[in-house]
């Protein structure tokens, strides 16, 4: 549906993409290592995930957004610092 390639790489690291069940009590993470695919899953007992309200469209995340999505939070906890990548210039 997104035209997307799991085996693809991401700038510096390899790609992971990650999905939400309807009632976001579970979030399963799929990931390609060069030799084949791990697949992380995480099932909450209580509660339910913080996640985006946007289903059809995909969203670019920081690994540090995905630790956030993953122990509970939004993607804009308050009180969060912005992340900032500062230009090194020789």
């Amino acid at each position: 549906k997104f035209k997307l390639d799991p085996y693809s790489r991401c700038m510096f690291a390899r790609c992971m993409f990650a999905f939400c069940n309807r009632r976001r009590t579970s979030i399963k993470i799929l990931q390609w290592d060069g030799s084949g695919f791990w697949i992380l899953m995480k099932r909450l007992d209580k509660d339910s995930f913080h996640w985006p309200d946007t289903p059809d469209e995909l969203q670019k995340v920081t690994l540090k957004e995905m630790h956030w999505l993953c122990d509970g939070l939004s993607l804009t906890p308050k009180g969060a610092f912005e992340e900032r990548h500062p230009k090194i210039v020789v």
